[in-house]
């Protein structure tokens, strides 16, 4: 089956919750009723206008005092212009899908937010009126142009254990950044070796994880460049699960992400290369509305 994504998150939702890929489809119609999401915090952050009784029948006083407290972020009496109210319910759900779903999450964030911001200074319902056309279309054009890849697509960075680990990592220097205090050792036994599913022209990578049989746990990755005996971390994180590559990177060192499934949906965290590291660059929750369409929450750049 054929997958809308940088399509490898809604892979993500189709695992754990049977989710089929969707193509956005914006209902005017829920701007009064809602889209199903189950927190207030995810249904006010796409609609600040959705209605107070809707709030306070499905999330109690707390999501009614929420949408009061976000209400008073716009200006004065822009929910009472349906237009208004509704064009920026479509640009808030359009925007959110498009982080979900694109294979550039790094660079549309960003634009995204530079967006987010020009709208922010609109101290007025007439300059909402004006810049929000252009905002939508922007949206639903790069939504409709994301990639599309099949499931077999999403590749974890871990492969096999690495055969012989010391006779060919003899230079690597113990112990890791961090590796006593993750691992409780700094010794070599305590560690596992993997090769990686990841390729960077003149280097060799090898993935490193304490040995444990929790699923979650301290990752490294180590390289070794051809003209060096040297192994080098560029990446350490106390707390990854799985890591995978970002299909159609862009970048000499592939962008990775990680995933960790949370009460309120699955927290993406993406690790893009940069002055010798991978660093992280990009994290946000994603969840799925009524209709099963993939959208963006909590969205943090470091």
């Amino acid at each position: 089956m054929l997958l809308k994504l940088g399509r490898l998150f809604i892979v993500v939702f189709g695992l754990l919750f049977s989710v089929k890929a969707v193509y956005a489809q914006f209902d005017r119609s829920l701007l009064k009723v809602g889209v199903g999401l189950p927190t207030a915090f995810q249904e006010i952050a796409l609609n600040p206008c959705i209605p107070e009784s809707v709030i306070k029948s499905r999330f109690g006083q707390s999501g009614l005092e929420l949408l009061r407290d976000t209400q008073k972020q716009w200006p004065a009496n822009m929910c009472e212009n349906t237009q208004v109210a509704t064009g920026l319910f479509e640009w808030l759900y359009i925007s959110s899908a498009l982080q979900a779903q694109t294979d550039r999450p790094v660079l549309i964030s960003r634009l995204i937010k530079t967006r987010n911001n020009g709208l922010a200074l609109c101290q007025t319902v007439a300059c909402l009126a004006e810049r929000l056309p252009r905002m939508i279309e922007w949206a639903q054009t790069n939504l409709d142009r994301t990639a599309v890849y099949r499931e077999s697509d999403r590749i974890q960075v871990k492969s096999e254990l690495l055969s012989h680990p010391r006779l060919s990592l003899r230079e690597l220097v113990l112990p890791l950044q961090g590796q006593y205090e993750w691992c409780r050792s700094s010794t070599f036994d305590s560690l596992d070796f993997h090769t990686v599913n990841m390729k960077v022209s003149g280097k060799a990578l090898v993935l490193v994880k304490c040995k444990t049989s929790e699923p979650e746990g301290p990752t490294w990755i180590i390289e070794n460049a051809a003209n060096s005996k040297v192994w080098v971390p560029i990446m350490s994180s106390k707390s990854l699960s799985e890591l995978y590559i970002l299909p159609n990177s862009r970048y000499t060192y592939p962008t990775l992400y990680s995933q960790k499934k949370l009460p309120e949906g699955i927290r993406v965290t993406f690790f893009e290369y940069g002055e010798d590291l991978y660093q992280q660059k990009l994290g946000f929750t994603i969840n799925v509305d009524a209709s099963g369409e993939a959208l963006a929450f909590d969205i943090q750049m470091p």
